[in-house]
């Protein structure tokens, strides 16, 4: 976003404000339909958030919902699982990141 948006400023602090706040929430979404055993709910909570991660430039976010997706896709939810429990500490580090701005 930095990129292309010419640097820091207050669309970039807005943009990344509100993806931390959606990433937030669609990994929230995530867990709850996973404790739930809803992998289809799983999926597409992981495939929204993949989608912003990739926008927002946090690569390991985005590898790891897509991770969560794909295999939210094809049953495995011991991967799901794994996946998953790595995202709280990839978006603190896009946190810090982010704060540094």
């Amino acid at each position: 976003m930095l990129r292309n948006f010419g640097g820091p400023g207050p669309t970039v602090t807005m943009l990344y404000a509100l993806f931390l706040e959606n990433a937030d929430e669609l990994s929230r979404v995530l867990k709850e339909r996973l404790a739930l055993g809803d992998l289809d709910g799983v999926r597409l909570a992981a495939h929204s958030a993949a989608g912003a991660a990739r926008t927002a430039g946090a690569g390991r976010v985005a590898h790891l919902f897509g991770s969560v997706e794909e295999a939210a896709l094809h049953g495995d939810a011991a991967v799901v699982r794994r996946d998953a429990a790595a995202l709280d500490r990839a978006l603190a580090d896009v946190k810090i990141l982010i704060a540094r701005i």
